[in-house]
């Protein structure tokens, strides 16, 4: 990028947003290893019930892979995974312990959550009982289990851990997940009763000062720089049938408004390669630079040709608000759901561009 460009354009500079977006197909956040001696047997983790194993289920789709498990919800059994695991894929494969794939009669969706009911053409022999009342049969600090597909490798691995909180819709919990954990349950070695479906992970944000002295007092209740959190089963009040085709359909408008806003918010952050990844972004910022390095071109088109592109850029962030908006009337509570943080996104997005003046 030539110093001319960069002059002429204030708006791309670095900028750190408080708004998480956390999706993609998979549970995004990874542990670090801390060290890579070799492993021994006590470092592997196998305390499922041998009745209960046959009750997970490996989840593999053409763009993304997950985990499953059978549980029984409202008095039918299920198989029982997130949203966002099979959201985007054109097809999706359910494979037992024993190889047999899983028959899918139909879907049902948490209008609130990010919980999917795949409806079955025979029960299981083996299921999950789901915890009727979790934040009342259990509490911080209980022990739990998360097996799942880590990493998409194709096998159950099993990680323990403990509650860390329970909210009114999800619970946080320690136990180390990773890609391909999406979907797992999250199990009370006590009862063995699913109390959540693992999800999601956030990132720790320490920038606010207050919020950095309290994270370094040894009584704060934030000790980890990734925080884990599952949707509460029990906690799920209307559940909705969800048409494929439809959902679809859905799902790929919001993956293009998000890949749409991520890339903006590239250009803010000089990120080169993500402004590629949008032909929108990629060709407002390849017709900048062709006109910034055409022999003597002056300040004021270039000026204007910035202006041009702001404009068009801050309109695009404006209807995926609005659009975040309508999906509260015409689309599944899964998608609206996720709508809701975008068009937050869009509007940190836009305001950033508002408040940075052309100058």
């Amino acid at each position: 990028m030539s110093t001319h460009l960069r002059s002429s354009f204030p708006l791309i500079k670095t900028a750190l947003f408080a708004v998480h977006f956390a999706w993609s197909c998979d549970l995004a956040q990874g542990q670090v290893l801390g060290n890579h001696r070799k492993a021994t047997s006590s470092d592997y983790v196998d305390k499922l019930p041998a009745d209960k194993k046959s009750a997970m289920v490996v989840i593999t789709g053409d763009r993304s892979t997950g985990t499953g498990f059978f549980a029984s919800v409202k008095d039918n059994v299920f198989l029982v995974t997130n949203m966002h695991v099979i959201s985007g894929q054109s097809s999706i494969r359910a494979t037992t312990m024993d190889g047999t794939d899983v028959q899918i009669a139909g879907i049902f969706g948490a209008q609130n959550a990010d919980i999917a009911l795949l409806k079955l053409n025979s029960v299981p022999s083996a299921f999950f009982e789901t915890e009727q009342s979790v934040n009342t049969a259990h509490k911080t600090g209980d022990f739990i289990l998360v097996p799942g597909n880590s990493l998409g490798g194709g096998t159950i691995l099993q990680t323990e851990g403990k509650i860390v909180g329970i909210g009114p819709a999800k619970i946080e919990h320690d136990a180390p997940t990773f890609h391909g954990n999406s979907g797992s349950p999250i199990l009370s070695t006590r009862t063995w009763k699913v109390l959540g479906v693992d999800t999601e992970s956030i990132t720790v944000s320490l920038s606010d000062k207050s919020d950095s002295a309290s994270a370094r007092n040894a009584g704060s209740q934030i000790k980890s720089t990734v925080r884990l959190f599952g949707y509460r089963l029990d906690s799920v009040a209307q559940w909705e049938a969800i048409e494929w085709t439809r959902f679809a359909q859905q799902s790929k408008k919001l993956e293009d408004a998000d890949a749409l806003v991520t890339a903006v918010h590239a250009i803010i952050k000089r990120d080169t390669s993500g402004w590629k990844k949008h032909p929108s972004t990629n060709s407002y910022m390849s017709s900048l630079g062709e006109l910034v390095n055409k022999p003597r071109v002056s300040p004021a088109e270039v000026t204007a040709k910035v202006e041009t592109i702001v404009l068009n850029l801050r309109n695009a962030l404006k209807r995926v608000e609005l659009d975040a908006l309508e999906s509260k009337r015409n689309c599944y509570g899964y998608i609206s759901l996720r709508y809701q943080d975008l068009g937050m996104y869009a509007k940190a997005v836009r305001e950033f561009i508002d408040a940075d003046k052309i100058r």
